[in-house]
């Protein structure tokens, strides 16, 4: 996705009445696809037979084919085409759309709220303070927010210049995600009745007895229901919405810190920006030390825990306070974003006892850098996502958790000045929160332009963009150097003052515990594997296919299943759409999967086999790019029938058997309960992309792909998220290899036969190594044969250090939705020269040591340009030749390697060597098991390998 900028006077809307609408897909290519999807999850006995299920595959193929043909199907496709022809989106009467999947999907109780988080990079000037962090971030948003209002913001593009639809930044500010009420529900609430668990399984129990009142349904974009309120889908209908309230006039912030509320008003009526950053910083740092008072402590309340429930819960909770506390509530509702001032700091945590640091931290990291790094980073993830939870003396909550808001749009700054954006899945859209993310940050980068520049407005993103000219004591007291006191500052930042009953302290009491429960179950594990743009370059694929398909063979080749796993698209081509799901396993992925950790093909079978995947892979996203996504048609026609009463949609009994043996079936359960949700989202001003995964079992994998690395992020409650990474960094080394191992064999020369004496080098060098006072060298024997097209910004060492600050003050690539492809600068070379004795500190480098004395003495086998064999070693006498077989041809070479960390001669063996020690003497001879059964080490083993000119 680009941004145009060239012209600021086009409209932010100026295209949206010429986008096409979203097409409606035929009914029987979304019934084929869906069957294609679902059968590779249904093979007999898992990895050791590969026939499919007869029984299973028969009854999903028999339920899609009797609904297909029949005569309920034909009702619920023709109120969508009618939908069609009428609105701008088949979607745009049913709430299916709100949520982006299915709007009768509960909130599990047993997984994180789904809410994606982007943590951003750290601010150009080193050292600065909360306050300060903020208060530019906050500035730099406003300034957003004003383009946004006034029409100045440059609409998007799509990668071959075709319009996208502007419509999702309408849902970023002041917006949040509601229940739908009926008419009267929450007058009729009974604040005094306790809080049971009956209050929460059917609304009607809160309201007044009156069986003969007629209660119509208040939902957006749809009409009042037509069923009574006893029918049974009515009602179903009616305790499962979830909406938008949207609020466009919105003009100030809410501000949560140490589990206070505070709101500020930041723009005026023709929406310029109130305040300069200065006098956000004031306001910033009044609210820090207001909130820390012990006095106001003791007030401090995890109300925001309440957004982290479950549906029933949040629902009731929304009632009650919509009902006690409206003015409180709706200030916090229609605010433009939440500004979080969250008290944690990163050196607290790491300092801690080493028992705590375990408990946060895993010890795993596929980084060169140190183990305290790794630490840096999955601690980053934990606190800016969700918070710390700390339980002081008393047995109170006093970490930081309470202090969020996962309803809206937020924006976390820690103590120690991280910061991150925190949105809701069900209103924002990926794409429009990757953009607001990095322009926010890039506008904040540009404010030293503009300081050196006497504040010359063309250094920024949107130099139309005013500050307000109402007049304001602040702004003239700023201008003139002095210092704001606290009781004019009283009179901007407004503070909430809740007062709670018992009832609802309880209610918030348990809500903050099930949220702590869920924190101290759930694991992040931040990793950046040495892969990124240029590899999948190299391999002639798109990078996101690359990490999508190599994701999947990871997680077959740890449990030998593959699990329905989604990837959200964006349709943003289309009026009023958001994104689509794509399922990314399929029959010939299974096939894959099953190959390559066997020993049926060789490696460049596994590599052409691993390509076409890819390609496959990247022409289902372009085809639901299109508007061909099947997921949203097929929620759509089961929502339909759902609600059938209430969309007036006549079903006899032989319908309801149709549908039901299709839609209630437990064959097509994986479709709405995914394992695997893998999504990409982030460029150069982020550094972490996060995402919850679906169900208590499942996996969340957010990833941004760069340059010389993808940083990936996995979620998970009490899964193996570190060993998957793990399996993910042996697949791609192994592709790495196995595209080496074709290339080579494609080349049109003379190559060097290895013979058995250089093999002994290889049993020598493992045997050195393996010694126990053997001191492992971290300098890494790289070698960059063609000098011309092997820049140093292409040293696979450096492509491999993922640890940079970018200074480079330059406008962020907003490449794309949440499968976003972003720039990264290429971070300087990292020398390393410490001695590593442990091998549990054994990183990549680490590794490299041992195969860079093997490349050494390789070099010399190999010639020069001008023919002239240059060899160190011995050689061999001519009966050692015919003793051994063998012998070593001189080289002519015609071309060179190419350089990248796919070249690398050092990265091209596997790396992952087992922490448990080496193997048995056994298995260094040959490799002739499956890759299933060892530990995939190939550093130790004598394997023959290729040398290179």
């Amino acid at each position: 996705m680009s941004i145009v900028t060239d012209d600021s006077s086009v409209g932010t809307f100026a295209h949206e009445d010429g986008l096409p609408k979203l097409p409606l897909p035929p009914l029987d290519k979304t019934l084929e696809h869906l069957k294609r999807s679902l059968e590779p999850l249904y093979y007999a006995d898992g990895y050791y037979k590969h026939p499919l299920d007869p029984r299973n595959v028969k009854s999903l193929a028999e339920s899609i084919a009797d609904f297909g043909g029949s005569a309920v199907a034909s009702k619920l496709q023709d109120k969508l085409k009618a939908y069609a022809s009428t609105e701008d989106s088949y979607l745009e009467k049913l709430h299916l759309d709100v949520n982006n999947h299915s709007s009768t999907t509960d909130v599990q109780d047993d997984i994180l709220p789904r809410n994606p988080f982007l943590i951003l990079a750290d601010d150009a000037v080193k050292g600065i303070s909360q306050a300060d962090r903020s208060a530019v971030l906050v500035h730099s948003a406003l300034r957003f927010v004003s383009a946004l209002k006034k029409g100045l913001l440059p609409p998007d593009l799509g990668a071959k210049g075709a319009h996208l639809s502007m419509y999702p930044y309408t849902n970023l500010f002041g917006t949040t995600r509601c229940p739908i009420f009926l008419d009267g529900e929450v007058e009729k609430f009974n604040l005094h009745k306790p809080y049971t668990l009956s209050d929460l399984e059917a609304d009607s129990s809160d309201e007044e007895d009156d069986e003969d009142e007629q209660i119509p349904v208040k939902s957006a974009g749809s009409s009042a229901s037509q069923g009574s309120d006893d029918e049974p889908d009515s009602d179903a209908f009616k305790r499962n919405g979830i909406t938008i309230a949207r609020y466009h006039e919105s003009r100030h912030i809410a501000i949560i810190a140490q589990g206070q509320y505070y709101t500020v008003d930041v723009l005026d009526e023709d929406n310029d920006v109130l305040y300069s950053s200065n006098e956000f910083a004031s306001f910033f740092n009044y609210v820090i030390n207001d909130s820390t008072k012990p006095y106001n402590l003791r007030k401090a309340t995890a109300l925001g825990s309440l957004t982290s429930h479950s549906f029933k819960n949040w629902k009731y909770a929304r009632k009650r306070l919509q009902k006690r506390y409206p003015e409180e509530l709706h200030l916090i509702d229609s605010a433009l974003f939440v500004l979080v001032l969250d008290e944690s700091d990163e050196a607290d945590l790491l300092n801690s006892d080493p028992e705590v640091i375990n408990s946060i931290v895993h010890d795993y990291d596929y980084k060169p850098i140190n183990k305290d790094a790794n630490q840096e980073s999955s601690v980053n993830c934990k606190r800016l996502f969700y918070g710390t939870s700390i339980i002081n003396a008393k047995g109170h909550q006093v970490g930081s958790c309470v202090s969020r808001w996962y309803d809206k749009l937020q924006l976390v700054v820690t103590r120690d000045s991280k910061a991150a954006v925190i949105w809701d899945s069900f209103t924002c859209d990926g794409s429009a929160v990757l953009r607001f993310t990095s322009e926010m940050y890039t506008e904040s980068v540009l404010r030293l332009a503009r300081d050196v520049n006497a504040g010359d407005p063309q250094f920024s993103l949107w130099p139309t963009v005013k500050q307000s000219s109402v007049p304001n004591s602040l702004i003239r007291k700023a201008k003139n150097n002095m210092s704001l006191d606290e009781s004019q500052i009283k009179n901007i930042v407004y503070k909430i003052d809740w007062s709670f009953s018992n009832i609802l302290n309880t209610h918030v009491h348990l809500s903050e515990t099930k949220l702590a429960d869920l924190i101290s179950k759930h694991d992040i594990i931040h990793a950046s594997l040495p892969f990124g743009r240029r590899s999948a370059r190299r391999l002639g694929i798109q990078p996101d296919a690359m990490i999508q398909v190599a994701l999947q063979i990871a997680h077959y080749s740890l449990y030998g299943k593959m699990v329905f796993t989604l990837e959200p698209i964006s349709t943003r081509g289309f009026k009023n759409s958001r994104s689509s799901f794509i399922n990314v396993q399929n029959q010939e992925l299974l096939e894959l999967c099953q190959l390559f950790i066997s020993n049926s093909i060789d490696g460049p079978g596994k590599l052409e086999k691993f390509l076409k995947a890819c390609d496959k892979h990247s022409k289902t996203i372009q085809s639901t790019r299109a508007g061909a996504g099947y997921d949203k048609h097929f929620n759509a026609l089961r929502y339909l029938y759902k609600f059938h009463d209430h969309y007036g949609i006549a079903l006899d009994e032989e319908d309801k058997r149709i549908a039901d043996n299709l839609f209630e079936n437990n064959i097509i359960a994986p479709f709405s309960q995914p394992e695997l949700i893998a999504a990409n989202c982030g460029n150069s001003a982020t550094t972490t992309f996060g995402i919850t995964p679906a169900v208590a079992q499942g996996f969340g994998v957010g990833y941004i792909i760069k340059d010389d690395q993808c940083d990936i992020t996995v979620t998970s409650q009490f899964r193996q998220g570190d060993r998957l990474m793990f399996m993910m960094v042996w697949v791609l080394q192994e592709i790495r290899s196995f595209w080496k191992e074709e290339r080579n064999a494609n080349k049109s020369r003379t190559g060097v036969k290895i013979s058995p004496g250089v093999d002994r080098l290889y049993q020598l060098d493992n045997a050195l190594k393996e010694k126990p006072n053997d001191k492992i060298s971290a300098t890494s024997n790289i070698d960059h044969a063609d000098g011309a097209e092997s820049p140093a910004s292409l040293n696979p060492v450096t492509s491999r250090h993922s640890r940079h600050n970018n200074h480079g003050f330059k406008l962020f690539d907003i490449d794309s939705h949440i499968d976003s492809r972003g720039t990264s600068v290429t971070p300087p070379l990292m020398a390393l020269s410490k001695e590593i004795t442990n091998p549990s500190e054994l990183s990549y480098k680490h590794f490299e040591a041992s195969s860079g004395k093997l490349a050494s003495k390789l070099a010399a086998l190999s010639v020069s340009s001008n023919g002239n064999s240059t060899p160190s070693l011995p050689t061999l006498s001519t009966s050692e030749q015919q003793a051994t077989g063998s012998q070593i041809m001189q080289a002519q070479p015609s071309h060179t390697a190419d350089s990248s960390d796919f070249d690398a001669e050092s990265r091209s063996s596997s790396n992952l060597q087992s922490r448990n020690g080496s193997r048995p003497e056994s298995k260094k001879q040959n490799v002739t098991s499956s890759k299933f059964d060892i530990d995939f080490d190939r550093a130790g083993v004598g394997r023959k390998v290729s040398t290179y000119e």
